[in-house]
């Protein structure tokens, strides 16, 4: 026998597992140098960031108070100088005897407002006058003449152009200052003098009211508030028209109104206005700066963008100032934050309180940090849908890239970075060279070692090549000495052992010829057995087959149409039915004895016996037939000591009449017009062969039959049979089948059932005796 010596040396193993240990050991103390450079790393990083995050917080509240405060001021000055008018204005109405030669002088000499008529149907003053004068069409009598109460109202607010024009030069940049009278009374005073009347009809707007149509619901609000006049002076009743866009001038737009009150201020006798370009707010909060890229924006507490550069438009993926057109007389901006291409801007949050909120988002791929704060919440009014006033507070907010703000502390990540592959480098090679001195001073070590091994298994080799006489020659006192002992003893007992083995196979090899002798001659004997035992159950089949009535016996049977089968599970079956004719009644019997083979079919044969003899003797009582047949049964299995009993139902055909005798299966009766009787026999007897009397439990039922009723007497083995699955093939199955062929002659109803049954059984085992018998009345 070839060999090619062991594919794995005990030296290499013992290289390999002490390098491994070492390499393990080095690998270790590696990764724990590197781990904690990492968590240094990690740790300084936190705290930096920690530490940058804090300081960034405090200066980004402090610039966010500061541009707040910044953009609160302006408003605030504004409202200041809209204050300033209305309190003029009001003085008019509060003081109105004193005033009255005032505003007489006013509006005489040349001071006086010269009123003409335009082409377009209103009333204006001419370009030289301080401030434009307009009564608009929808106020001019039929003749088309100033009412006497506007042109009253007109003369009365002729002393303020003496304070208008200066109102409008000095304070925040304003494009138009004006009084309007109030509702029914709506004439314009305008600073600065254009041709108002013309920019109006321009867009169609001459003749609609100042108040109901352009601005509904602020005439409203102040009325309101004339019901509690003690209010009136106390409350805050400026209304702020949301920025809009206006597309002539290409600025930004927002309005400004103040009531004026009649002197008891139970009502409003007009109304001062202020036109606000934003521009030099909006290029405030444009020109914020945070870090290299940072941004600022205003906005609405819904959303809607008031101020942003361009830069932070894009950021934030919002459309531009002036797209679209909404065809309203006043349009209002709508750049909503909701509206952005970008999901997180979509669902960012604003604050809904007056402290500031600090925090995170990231947009488009990078993180940004984000802090909010509420303005001083103004009265707006809500637009000429909704055509009310509510109170609501702008929010400024600061943008700026986490990247900016954390700099430094990625700048000393990665130079953290860079010194941890260093030390990795350097742990490294120092690593490889511990690993090969390691590895040379084992080889070294083993090879001494293994010498005695190397020995041994040259000596196992021989031994493999059957050469028992070998002797390992190793001069040690170790375990490997031992070894070389027990081994040298083991192949002197192989070669003594082998020297007898041959002539102990030759004995074994003589007793096992003898014994397979024996086997063959046993063999046939049992072959013969088999064969005469088959015979004997043939022979008892083929008796039992031939006892069951004959097709011709039962077609002699003119009042009924009979039809049966059977079918055992072995070679015997334990199944019975018949079909006697005695003098003047027809017996009809069906049976199943418990289990199924020989012993089943011997007790079954008895039954036939015993129910032709009781026949033949005229025995015409169900009952008395019942229980001397159950006499002569339950005898019999105690002389022959069968452990077996059987279920027997008999039945007495005379005239159209069915009695039914004994414990069995249902009886199922398909009536000629489908209806469907089923009789259960377990009242009607006991099992045969059981207790030697009876008598007791015997009872029966009459069944009158009519043409073409159909009587089904069966076995267990139909509505017992499985198929594949396990299932049972059940009464229902037979019923239905029943119904479906009651109209067919008996014979072709018996093979509808048994295919069905065959059918649902498929390639299946069949576990019990099937038996079926089918009558129909003529």
């Amino acid at each position: 026998m070839e060999t090619s010596g062991p594919t794995k040396r005990f030296s290499t193993k013992f290289i390999v597992v002490a390098g491994s240990s070492v390499l393990v050991g080095l690998l270790l103390t590696m990764g724990v140098a590197v781990l904690g450079i990492d968590w240094l790393g990690k740790e300084s990083s936190r705290e930096i960031k920690d530490q940058l995050s804090q300081a960034n917080s405090d200066f980004l509240r402090g610039s966010l108070d500061d541009h707040a405060n910044q953009v609160t001021f302006r408003l605030e000055s504004v409202i200041a100088e809209l204050n300033t008018f209305a309190q003029q204005a009001q003085v008019l109405y509060s003081d109105s005897p004193g005033m009255e030669p005032f505003s007489e002088a006013a509006s005489g000499g040349p001071f006086a407002d010269q009123l003409t008529r335009q082409r377009g149907g209103w009333y204006q003053n001419g370009r030289g006058e301080p401030a434009v004068v307009t009564v608009w069409p929808y106020l001019l009598s039929e003749e088309g003449a100033i009412p006497e109460e506007v042109q009253r109202e007109v003369s009365r607010t002729a002393a303020l152009d003496m304070i208008m024009p200066a109102l409008f030069k000095h304070g925040a940049a304003k494009l138009a200052l004006y009084y309007t009278g109030p509702q029914g009374m709506e004439f314009t005073r305008m600073v600065p003098n254009f041709d108002l009347g013309s920019a109006a009809a321009s867009k169609g707007a001459e003749k609609v009211p100042f108040w109901s149509g352009h601005f509904p619901g602020i005439m409203d609000s102040w009325r309101d508030a004339t019901r509690d006049p003690g209010s009136v002076d106390k409350g805050d009743h400026v209304v702020v028209v949301p920025p809009y866009y206006d597309k002539a001038s290409s600025n930004v737009v927002m309005t400004f109104f103040q009531p004026v009150w009649s002197a008891d201020r139970t009502g409003v006798v007009g109304g001062v206005g202020l036109d606000l370009t934003l521009a030099e707010l909006i290029t405030y909060i444009e020109d914020i700066r945070l870090a290299e890229t940072g941004f600022a924006f205003l906005c609405k507490t819904d959303g809607n963008i008031l101020a942003i550069n361009d830069d932070g438009a894009r950021v934030l993926g919002l459309a531009s100032v002036g797209e679209g057109d909404n065809g309203e007389k006043v349009e209002v901006l709508s750049r909503f934050l909701k509206d952005s291409k970008n999901p997180n801007v979509r669902t960012l949050a604003l604050p809904d309180g007056p402290k500031a909120t600090y925090g995170q988002v990231e947009i488009n791929g990078r993180e940004y940090v984000l802090s909010m704060r509420q303005l001083k919440p103004l009265r707006f009014w809500q637009g000429p849908q909704a055509k009310t006033i509510k109170e609501e507070a702008w929010v400024l907010g600061l943008v700026e890239p986490s990247e900016e703000v954390f700099a430094s502390m990625l700048a000393s990540q990665e130079s953290i970075a860079a010194n941890t592959q260093l030390i990795t480098s350097g742990q490294l090679a120092v690593a490889l060279l511990t690993l090969l001195a390691v590895l040379l001073g084992v080889y070294v070590v083993s090879r001494r070692m293994t010498l005695d091994l190397v020995a041994l298994t040259k000596g196992a080799e021989q031994m493999m090549l059957k050469r028992y006489d070998v002797q390992v020659k190793v001069i040690s006192d170790d375990e490997i000495g031992y070894l070389s002992n027990v081994f040298n003893k083991m192949a002197q007992e192989i070669r003594e052992h082998t020297l007898n083995l041959e002539s102990l196979v030759r004995q074994r090899t003589s007793e096992l010829e003898d014994a397979n002798v024996e086997i063959l001659a046993l063999n046939d004997r049992l072959k013969e057995e088999n064969v005469r035992l088959g015979a004997e159950l043939d022979v008892a089949r083929r008796l039992q087959l031939m006892v069951l009535p004959h097709s011709r016996e039962l077609d002699e049977i003119q009042p009924l149409d009979i039809a049966g089968f059977m079918q055992p599970a072995d070679e015997v079956g334990g199944d019975y039915y018949d079909v006697l004719r005695g003098r003047g009644v027809l017996k009809i019997g069906i049976g199943d004895v418990t289990g199924h083979g020989l012993e089943s079919g011997v007790l079954m044969l008895m039954v036939q016996t015993a129910v032709r003899t009781l026949l033949l003797s005229d025995v015409r009582d169900p009952h008395q037939f019942l229980n001397v047949l159950n006499k002569v049964v339950y005898q019999n299995v105690q002389r022959i000591n069968m452990d077996r009993t059987l279920t027997l139902s008999l039945i007495d055909y005379e005239d159209g009449r069915l009695r039914l005798t004994g414990q069995h299966e249902e009886l199922l009766i398909a009536r000629h017009d489908g209806r469907l009787e089923r009789i259960d026999t377990m009242e009607l007897g006991f099992p045969v062969g059981l207790e030697f009397d009876i008598s007791d439990f015997i009872a029966h039922v009459d069944v009158e039959l009519t043409s073409g009723d159909v009587v089904v007497l069966y076995t267990d083995g139909i509505t017992e049979a499985e198929d594949k699955g396990g299932d049972f093939y059940g009464i229902e199955r037979l019923c239905e089948v029943l119904l479906h062929n009651r109209h067919r002659r008996a014979a072709q109803i018996k093979e509808a059932i048994i295919g069905n049954v065959l059918s649902f059984i498929g390639d299946g085992p069949i576990h019990d005796d099937i038996t079926v018998v089918v009558i129909k009345q003529r």
